[in-house]
């Protein structure tokens, strides 16, 4: 009795078992699931909170990035040789396109590209993409006016580049994005480059961009002056290509240095590039060959021995040297000849007439030690510092290694290789009474806010006695006298015209080595001429090299001298300076005290003969004589097109790009290739 009460007291009346039964699963159920929301409620609200945050902050808030203008670069006088302009571009946000195949069919056909590849990257998922860069203002005009969802005309800065193939090699250009692909715009692409202008926005729900506090202005880049002075670089670029030209020559180099300070009024090379066109510059095969170029220049290098031998007081400007008639017997048995049959000519006459006997045995005096340290401190075998990139040293070796053939042939410029701008630099002191002034073509650096970052200063050496300069003077002027009456012993640059000035100088006719026959070429030459104007007071140094000229004439006073001469007479109306009288003919040199016969060199092996401005009587070299008949080239595999570009440069490498991405593939591989090869580089993306 008492247990039937006890269950009817926890039962509820009318309510059956099974109904309880699903009222408590119900009841668990729901306790379960609060309890679950609230786990996951606290796992979002607690534990994940920076995660969200983060998610959030990427939906609704973004980082805006303005480019900033490039710094210009500006020549001597202030005028602008590369400056910054807006310019507009297309771009999409793929997520927000709508129709792709309709948008990119219209938006190809106002901006005159292939639909294919504008589809393609509408149908990207990312959230950014290019159209189409530096759009014209009527192409922009014509995709705004089309109003289509996901995609907009943005202004970014373009460089520009106002004087067009004037300089090119010298300024280089910029990529799309602004950054320094060769020349100064290379050299100095951290200075030149601005600071962009960061800040987050906010998108509301249809992800339009809300800027409720304004947008920063960036940071422009900062100014760059250069000493390079446009209209003499104008000068300089017409003359040279002209005798590119009319002697079908291969390329060629023209340097104009102030002959106080060093620095560059011009710099041009043929071939040359319009920097609007960076494209062009690889189809030229065009680079700055006065810093990336060496070369075994020959009879020029005349001058920097007899300097060496003044400076020793081995010998003086009026000395007799026996040049044996045009014909010697080196030591070691082998043959030098001279294009001229002179007997007997002072120190003097062995530059005016271009003397390989008289600079051998000049050399042979000096002896090999005194003409390496004499070289050296000259500039040549080191780089000079010039703020431009793919600067070579060129190659003077140790004095101490050099075998006796090697004394002969450095004598008059064989066996070593220098570059147009140490030659320049080194005739500059000879101008400036000995002192070496490193060649320099950025004047200032001004950042955007007018603080002077850098400032040039003179860094003046003397290389040689003030003695020494002053006697080469005349011996240079010399170069230029015509024959006497009745005499065939005119300078070889006697046929130059400078109008209006008296100049000197040395010309020069190397005969070319071929890497692939070790020997030098019979037909194939590199004409220079170098020298100073006016020559009672320089002003300026030039230097002209016109490599392998195949039109007939192939000697440096009538292939590099008339550039020289161009140049020199235009250049100095330019600058204002003082014309002089028309010169008289140098009068005969004062006897000395007889014939002086240089000591001859221990026996060795031959040496390559023939005159820079004779070219004959050739006799093959060792091959390890040329220190310029090979290069270097580096690894581009895996490299972007930027620093491919920048490692040609360093090198003094030609390079032809194909694709873009990472190099996957080149040419020729690294290592030692031939001097002037070029190396075709594949891009791609690695996979």
């Amino acid at each position: 009795m008492s247990r039937a009460i006890g269950r009817a007291a926890v039962q509820t009346p009318g309510v059956s078992t099974a109904a309880r039964v699903r009222a408590r699963t119900a009841a668990a159920f729901l306790s379960a699931l609060i309890l679950g929301v609230g786990y996951k409620a606290w796992g979002l609200q607690v534990e994940s909170t920076d995660k969200f945050r983060e998610q959030a902050l990427r939906q609704h808030v973004h980082t805006v990035e303005i480019p900033a203008p490039r710094g210009a670069i500006l020549d001597a006088r202030g005028r602008p040789l590369a400056i910054s302009a807006d310019a507009e571009s297309v771009w999409a946000d793929p997520r927000a396109v709508v129709d792709v195949a309709g948008s990119a069919e219209r938006v190809a056909a106002a901006l005159a590209l292939d639909v294919n590849v504008v589809e393609a990257r509408l149908a990207s998922r990312k959230r950014f993409a290019w159209i189409a860069r530096h759009v014209t203002p009527e192409q922009a005009k014509a995709v705004r006016a089309l109003k289509l969802a996901g995609i907009e005309v943005a202004h970014e800065p373009r460089r520009w580049y106002p004087e067009r193939t004037t300089g090119g090699t010298v300024i280089g250009f910029a990529g799309l994005d602004g950054n320094g692909l060769d020349g100064l715009e290379l050299q100095m692409d951290a200075l030149l480059t601005g600071q962009k202008a960061r800040f987050a926005a906010l998108r509301d729900a249809r992800g339009k961009t809300m800027l409720d506090q304004g947008a920063t202005d960036p940071v422009p880049g900062a100014t760059v002056e250069l000493t390079l002075d446009r209209s003499i670089q104008h000068i300089a670029d017409e003359a040279l290509m002209a005798s590119v030209t009319a002697n079908k020559a291969k390329s060629g180099v023209a340097v104009v240095l102030d002959v106080k300070t060093g620095g560059v009024l011009a710099m041009s090379t043929v071939p040359v590039y319009d920097p609007n066109d960076p494209a062009e510059a690889v189809r030229a095969k065009a680079r700055n060959r006065a810093v990336t170029d060496v070369y075994e220049i020959g009879s020029v290098m005349k001058v920097f021995t007899v300097a060496a031998a003044l400076d020793a007081g081995l010998t003086r400007a009026d000395e007799l040297w026996d040049v044996e008639g045009g014909a010697w017997m080196a030591p070691g048995g082998k043959r030098v000849t001279d294009v001229h049959h002179d007997t007997v000519l002072t120190t003097g006459g062995i530059i005016k007439r271009s003397s390989n006997i008289g600079a051998t045995k000049v050399g042979l005096r000096l002896g090999r030690l005194r003409l390496y340290e004499a070289l050296k401190r000259y500039g040549f075998g080191e780089k000079s510092g010039i703020d431009l990139p793919g600067e070579q040293r060129g190659r003077v070796r140790d004095g101490s290694t050099w075998r006796d053939v090697e004394l002969v042939t450095i004598s008059w410029g064989y066996g070593l290789t220098v570059s147009p701008i140490q030659i320049a630099a080194a005739m500059a002191a000879i101008g400036n009474g000995g002192v070496y002034n490193p060649p320099r073509i950025v004047e200032r650096v001004t950042a955007a806010d007018g603080t002077v970052g850098y400032q040039r200063t003179s860094e003046p050496r003397p290389i040689m006695k003030p003695s020494t300069a002053a006697a080469l003077l005349p011996m240079l002027k010399s170069v230029f006298d015509p024959s006497r009456p009745g005499k065939r012993d005119g300078g070889t640059g006697a046929g130059i015209a400078v109008p209006g000035f008296v100049p000197g100088g040395k010309s020069g006719t190397a005969h070319k080595y071929d890497p692939a026959t070790h020997r030098y070429a019979p037909d194939r030459y590199l004409s220079s001429f170098a020298g100073l104007v006016p020559i009672a007071d320089p002003r300026i140094a030039i230097v002209v090299v016109v490599d392998d000229p195949s039109g007939g004439d192939y000697f440096g006073g009538k292939v590099a001298g008339p550039v020289f001469g161009q140049i020199a007479s235009e250049a100095l109306r330019y600058l204002g300076v003082p014309g002089d009288a028309p010169a008289e003919p140098a009068p005969p040199p004062a006897p000395g005290k007889g014939p002086a016969k240089a000591a001859a060199a221990p026996a060795g092996d031959a040496a390559p003969v023939g005159d820079d401005d004779a070219a004959e009587g050739l006799v093959e070299p060792a091959p390890d004589l040329v220190d310029g008949a090979t290069t270097v080239v580096p690894d581009f595999r895996g490299a972007g097109v930027a620093r491919a570009v920048a490692l040609a440069a360093e090198h003094g490498v030609a390079v032809e790009v194909h694709g873009s991405g990472r190099c996957l593939a080149q040419s020729i591989p690294p290592g030692p290739a031939a001097l002037g090869a070029t190396v075709t580089l594949e891009f791609g993306d690695a996979r």
